[in-house]
């Protein structure tokens, strides 16, 4: 799979608040949907959307003002009901998900990051869409008791961690998580992350789905070189990553395409 097509102009914004550096207070943020072509997405599909890092809470609520739900427990509804079908793609049951991890954010939205459960993302998504396929961030916990994986999912659902599915003639594999203190929650020491990445380049998938992930060829495309290094022995079809924020969501590096959608939407729909 590959893009063929990406147009810079985001087709629309969704508004939604953000929270604050340091101590602050939150603040009204927008977040891009941008809009991608491909001749080789997976069959029995019209699109496919992509996100990622999206730590950030509704802009209302009916609260008494005060943000409850997280965007992307917002997004899917808004994806369905209004964004899609004004592309021309008004049918959910025709549309794969693909999220790159990090959903969370704290409910008071008083400080950046934080630690906590986004199944409510995964299941609003779930809910309306053909399948669902992605990988954990480092913020990013399943279930009251904080599990690092969803404990069961749908038929429709695919959890990837050092896992592989195949849908609609494209193989998925993905790798969740950042390098780190394993301690941590969603954390791998380096070795251990790029053996489980080795592993899953191995089977040559069409789609690598990462959280962290190689870094790009121009400036403001920050990744990990040794994650390019590997990759570029065995290349995948195309490489989705969030984590980083780049200015230009997507890199070709060497012989690796790379699509980063941090704090970005990205609907990929066949030429």
């Amino acid at each position: 799979m590959k893009i063929d097509e990406f147009l810079p102009d985001p087709v629309c914004i969704v508004p939604f608040l953000n929270a604050g550096k340091g101590s602050g207070g939150f603040h009204e943020d927008a977040l891009p949907v941008h809009l991608a072509r491909s001749r080789s997405l997976p069959d029995g599909v019209s699109a496919v959307v992509v996100t990622a890092d999206l730590q950030g809470r509704e802009k209302f609520s009916e609260a008494g003002g005060q943000p409850i739900r997280l965007l992307g427990e917002v997004l899917p509804q808004r994806l369905a009901d209004d964004i899609l079908p004004g592309l021309g793609l008004p049918n959910p049951s025709d549309i794969g998900i693909v999220l790159a991890g990090d959903f969370y954010t704290v409910p008071a939205l008083d400080k950046r990051g934080g630690t906590g459960d986004v199944s409510s993302v995964w299941n609003a998504f779930a809910q309306r869409f053909s399948w669902v396929v992605g990988v954990a961030g480092n913020h990013d916990l399943f279930g009251p008791n904080g599990d690092s994986r969803p404990s069961r999912s749908a038929s429709h659902v695919h959890f990837l961690d050092g896992e592989s599915r195949t849908l609609g003639n494209k193989l998925f594999a993905g790798l969740g998580g950042i390098i780190g203190n394993p301690a941590r929650p969603q954390r791998r020491t380096e070795d251990d992350y790029l053996t489980a990445l080795d592993g899953l380049l191995s089977r040559c998938p069409d789609v690598l789905i990462m959280h962290d992930g190689p870094q790009g060829t121009q400036k403001g495309q920050p990744g990990n070189p040794r994650v390019n290094e590997l990759a570029e022995l065995t290349p995948p079809g195309l490489i989705i990553r969030g984590h980083a924020h780049w200015s230009h969501p997507v890199s070709t590096a060497g012989r690796l395409q790379i699509l980063n959608v941090d704090a970005r939407v990205v609907i990929i729909e066949r030429c």
